[in-house]
């Protein structure tokens, strides 16, 4: 088998991850703008390859655009140049070959074939087949919140190879120890969402272990069962998962519903049938 590096340097790969961006306005580097690469995409592409393959490569540092969200927050996106975007995705394709068929399949954000359509349906599914009560959780900032060391380990044990890490790093600029030590990924990288994705597997497969059912879009989840006790014992489950990981669910974000009544995911409003659905736990203790 091709070492990580070597998969990633490919022609065939490299030139992929290109066409991505053939067409993009900005810069390919700084004071290079991206029309007159790809105009004549030969020698940048070359130069590209070589660094990666021999290990100079180190990326330009990201400009940063704070959005504000409509909560009255403001997210700070990273914009990488073109260059940089074109070696990550070059990366990606080849870290997510690897990682994308035993990931779980209840994670449906940001993963070839899968997206929010699916993730809505299967939970409907969930709701037609009677469970009705509902944890809806939110990991509070997670992109800004994961603990980049950790990741990494993740990273190395779920490709197979601590070279995937090494890789990571790398092409982030995490150089030092200090910045591998330190929290959050660059949310505007096109590695983000597969880290993510990474990070949070040890929560899918802790609540596959507890036989939830469960969708997780990203940092967006949502349990479903029979009961509203379980649903309390699934939601504490789920916490102390998440601060084992060094996270934690957003105290206003996370809350249990009982389906009868529409709750919101995704951007869809969602409940029950009334037909399909089991006896309404009662509204007592558990």
């Amino acid at each position: 088998m091709l070492s990580l590096r070597t998969a990633v340097c490919q022609s065939i790969n490299l030139g992929s991850a290109f066409g991505r961006y053939r067409r993009y306005r900005g810069l390919w580097a700084a004071g290079v703008p991206m029309y007159a690469v790809a105009g004549s995409p030969v020698v940048p592409m070359l130069e590209l390859a070589h660094e990666l393959r021999s290990g100079s490569y180190h990326p330009s540092t990201p400009q940063t655009i704070s959005i504000a969200k409509a909560n009255g927050e403001r997210r700070e996106l990273r914009v990488f140049a073109i260059r940089d975007r074109v070696a990550q995705r070059a990366l990606l394709d080849v870290l997510q070959a690897r990682t994308d068929p035993e990931m779980s399949p209840c994670s449906y954000g940001y993963r070839p074939g899968r997206g929010v359509a699916g993730a809505v349906a299967r939970v409907r599914t969930f709701l037609d087949g009677g469970l009705s009560w509902v944890v809806d959780a939110d990991i509070e900032r997670c992109f800004d919140s994961i603990p980049r060391g950790p990741l990494l380990a993740e990273v190395a044990r779920r490709v197979g190879a601590p070279e995937a890490a090494e890789l990571v790093a790398q092409w982030l600029g995490w150089d030092t120890a200090e910045q591998r030590d330190q929290v959050g990924i660059p949310q505007g990288s096109v590695l983000a969402p597969w880290l993510c994705n990474v990070y949070l597997w040890r929560l899918d497969d802790a609540m596959q272990e507890e036989h939830a059912a469960m969708v997780r879009f990203a940092d967006d989840v949502v349990l479903l069962c029979a009961g509203r006790c379980r649903a309390q014992a699934l939601e504490q489950r789920c916490a102390q998962v998440v601060e084992r990981m060094r996270l934690r669910l957003h105290p206003l974000k996370t809350a249990i519903v009982d389906a009868s009544r529409p709750f919101r995911f995704l951007g869809q409003w969602l409940s029950t049938t009334g037909l399909l659905t089991g006896p309404v736990a009662p509204a007592g203790g558990c």
